[in-house]
């Protein structure tokens, strides 16, 4: 809902929770919920985007492997909407074992 477009006799026939809806209704929140590393030095990172009132719209889960020598090998995003199932192609950035992109 626009607020902007409303009369003030149409701002006060709102009620509180319909102006609370009308201000947020467009604000999410991204966060990091799983960040882990194991023993070969891989490392994965989900993040999370919900609404202000906590419901899940989408999630994005990102791959990191490495080549023996420290050096970035895959970097692997596989965005998912609210239900988890993949949305696209994963996006996969191949990287050179001496460093750089591999074209």
């Amino acid at each position: 809902m626009d607020l902007t477009s409303l009369s003030v006799t149409g701002l006060n026939a709102l009620s509180k929770a319909q102006i609370i809806t009308a201000l947020t209704e467009d604000r999410t929140e991204t966060k990091t919920i799983v960040s882990t590393g194991d023993k070969r030095g891989q490392f994965r990172e989900v993040r999370e985007t919900k609404d202000l009132a906590g419901k899940l719209l989408s999630s994005q889960e990102v791959n990191w492997t490495y080549f023996k020598a420290g050096n970035v090998d895959t970097i692997t995003t596989i965005n998912k909407d609210a239900n988890g199932n993949p949305v696209g192609k994963p996006q996969i950035v191949k990287h050179n074992e001496s460093g750089g992109l591999k074209l």
